[in-house]
């Protein structure tokens, strides 16, 4: 049973910034500013002792200490090898994720007042996020207490929040989203109720902090070469060059010229750097973003002229150079009709009320959205059609006996969907069937990601060598994976739940969650 009050959110966790939103009475998206009144929030963490400071004010302390200062967290999520050293202490993606989400929920409900205690979220990640990032981002939101309802794709949300007040348009349209750390082009048609995903592209390593790092180090060549000392050289004054080349770069979107002053080694000095200077230095950066344009346009089967509009999603597409490579694309100058800071956790915030809204038919626990009866049928009416961002599969023997990676579901797969596939067994009176479970777009095992393994057990006596086996994939809306193998002769079906060798168990979140309980977030 879930307490009166309790409440859903959309949360688009950036890179570089963060964001929350709710749909108030009206059944309108509207930002949830922080405690300081900002609608956005830095995604820095800075670690003291057991207190733990998130957003602006964790990035002006980096400025005279780096050592206790985490930043960047996003495109290092999933990726369970990587810790972050803070003080001799250890710390995972997962859990700086969490304090970054823990303070944007306690604030939000610091603002709202009473209005409600914010329980359950919808957490946005960029289209081309692997199944094991998009389970991460998951736990991230387990370990700061929250019941996540739902990982909903950032283009996904952005088109949402554009095509709510739409409903009965007809378009096709392009999500330009570059963020902070991350990158992908999404072609989505909009069609009376519904959104539908055509296909995307897009590198989880590319975003507008590659853009700083290149203003970076033309800042740190100009100083060295006038006073023979390297900034770049101590980690400590990095938060705050990156500082300066975040606000650089959003001048010089706006202006020909900035001027940044640089301190280093008791030396000042103030450097000119011209947008021309700064598009040069970055111009094969947009290339790769092109790149990614082109492939998922051949992924849709579209040309630009059926483009009928593009939404640019993500701070860093206010530089002029990226406007400019559109018009030039498209044939026609992009239009800002949204907010590129905002739309995604907006559109986060429209799922979340459709997903309440599907969970209360299901009997599930879930908060009722706090609107008005009459407003609800707007939500009911909006059908999300996704796509599968990422090839699934199992390992196989091919006909030498070497092992392959065999798709079943593939990339681009409208979802939810149901795939099945045909195998033999590969000995005589084999006794189990272990199936392994594979992402990605190679046929070599080692070029793809595994995502778990499980087993078909207890198989009848004297099995032949070649006995039929067929193996059914049906993946769900929200990206669960069901596996169900059959053997065909025999009418055996043994369904099994996959044994996920990503994601952290229930253990393993309550562990961190009780390590975060001992932490002051503010």
């Amino acid at each position: 049973m879930i307490p009166d009050r309790c409440m859903a959110v959309g949360i688009d966790l950036g890179t570089t910034y963060s964001v929350v939103a709710k749909v108030d009475e009206f059944g309108q998206p509207q930002i949830i500013p922080n405690a300081d009144n900002y609608r956005t929030t830095p995604s820095a963490v800075y670690i003291d002792g057991k207190q733990v400071l998130v957003g602006r004010i964790a990035r002006d302390q980096a400025l005279v200490g780096s050592e206790n200062y985490a930043q960047f967290i996003k495109p290092f999520i999933g990726r369970h090898h990587k810790r972050f050293t803070i003080r001799e202490e250890q710390w995972t993606a997962e859990e700086i994720s969490a304090m970054i989400l823990r303070k944007l929920v306690t604030d939000a409900e610091t603002v709202m007042g009473g209005e409600g205690r914010v329980t359950h979220a919808v957490i946005t990640v960029p289209a081309f996020f692997t199944e094991q990032q998009r389970k991460s981002t998951e736990d991230a939101g387990r370990i700061a207490g929250l019941d996540v309802i739902g990982i909903i794709n950032e283009p996904t949300a952005a088109a949402l929040s554009y095509g709510y007040e739409m409903l009965g348009m007809d378009k096709t349209i392009m999500v330009y989203d570059l963020g902070g750390g991350t990158f992908d082009v999404t072609i989505m048609r909009i069609e009376g109720d519904s959104v539908t995903m055509l296909a995307t592209d897009g590198d989880v390593q590319l975003g507008g902090k590659d853009w700083d790092e290149l203003i970076i180090d033309y800042l740190a060549e100009v100083f060295l070469e006038r006073h023979q000392v390297d900034p770049r050289e101590d980690p400590a004054g990095l938060p705050g060059l990156y500082l300066l080349a975040e606000q650089a770069k959003r001048r010089l979107s706006k202006l020909t010229v900035t001027r940044v002053p640089v301190v280093y080694g008791g030396i000042s000095d103030t450097i000119e750097m011209t947008r021309e200077q700064f598009q040069e230095r970055t111009d094969h950066l947009l290339a790769q973003t092109e790149t990614t344009l082109q492939l998922a346009m051949e992924g849709a089967e579209l040309g630009f002229s059926d483009i009928d509009e593009v939404l640019l999603v993500g701070g860093s597409t206010r530089m002029p150079a990226v406007r400019d490579m559109l018009q030039a694309k498209i044939g026609g100058k992009p239009r800002q009709v949204l907010n590129p800071d905002e739309c995604v956790a907006q559109g986060a915030a429209i799922h979340a009320v459709i997903m309440q809204l599907k969970m209360l038919e299901m009997d599930l626990p879930v908060p009722r959205p706090i609107i008005q009866e009459n407003q609800l049928h707007r939500f009911q009416r909006i059908e999300e059609r996704l796509i599968n961002a990422h090839t699934m599969g199992i390992i196989a023997l091919d006909h030498n006996g070497k092992r392959t990676v065999a798709p079943i579901i593939s990339r681009g797969a409208l979802i939810p969907c149901r795939q099945v596939r045909n195998f033999q067994t590969s000995r005589e009176n084999q006794k189990q069937i272990r199936i392994i479970v594979m992402e990605g777009e190679g046929i070599h095992p080692e070029a793809c990601v595994k995502l778990g393994t499980c087993y078909v057990k207890d198989l009848p006596e004297n099995l032949g060598l070649g006995t039929p086996i067929e193996v059914c994939f049906e993946c769900s809306l929200n990206g669960c994976l069901k596996i169900t193998s059959r053997l065909p002769t025999l009418q055996t079906v043994v369904q099994a739940e996959i044994d996920r060798t990503y994601g952290l168990s229930d253990d393993s979140i309550l562990v961190s969650r009780k390590r975060l309980d001992l932490l002051t977030i503010k």
